[in-house]
């Protein structure tokens, strides 16, 4: 396990390892649909991260990369029932979930992580539209990618 979430018990370190697939659940829901090029972005980010954090972040998305990222994102995706308003919904539920996990974990680290949340997330409102960037995020996806449910630290 991660040194940072050794502190964790193991539903708060689940909790951590799915918070990135969450993140891009929300905003590929956010707009009303998900559409695939947003599934195949949030693995792509995942994997973009594991190279691209230059702090301890990147241990997390290596791990997240290294064990069947697709298949947990597809599972993760795939059994979620119900409109995308109710799959946005119970992905700010679950993300909400990371107030009572990140002040136990050193305050670098959670800031670190939480930014690396946004970042995902801006990184997948733009996957699904608009020509050169512009106007690719909708003004749905724009309400959510600072992850208001997520509190700042």
């Amino acid at each position: 396990m991660l040194f940072q979430l050794r502190k964790l018990n193991e539903s708060e370190q689940k909790a951590m390892m799915d918070a990135p697939i969450w993140v891009g659940i929300l905003i590929g829901c956010a707009d009303g649909k998900m559409v695939p090029q947003e599934l195949k972005r949030i693995e792509e980010v995942i994997k973009t991260k594991t190279f691209s954090e230059h702090n301890d972040v990147h241990y997390l998305y290596t791990e997240l990369a290294e064990n069947n990222l697709h298949s947990n994102i597809e599972g993760l995706f795939g059994s979620l029932t119900g409109t995308p308003e109710e799959k946005s919904h119970l992905a700010t539920e679950k993300l909400s979930e990371l107030n009572a996990i990140l002040p136990k974990l050193n305050e670098t680290y959670a800031k670190q992580y939480r930014d690396s949340l946004h970042d995902l997330a801006v990184a997948v409102a733009k996957a699904a539209g608009g020509v050169l960037g512009i106007g690719s995020i909708s003004h749905e996806e724009k309400e959510l990618i600072d992850l208001p449910m997520i509190d700042k630290l």
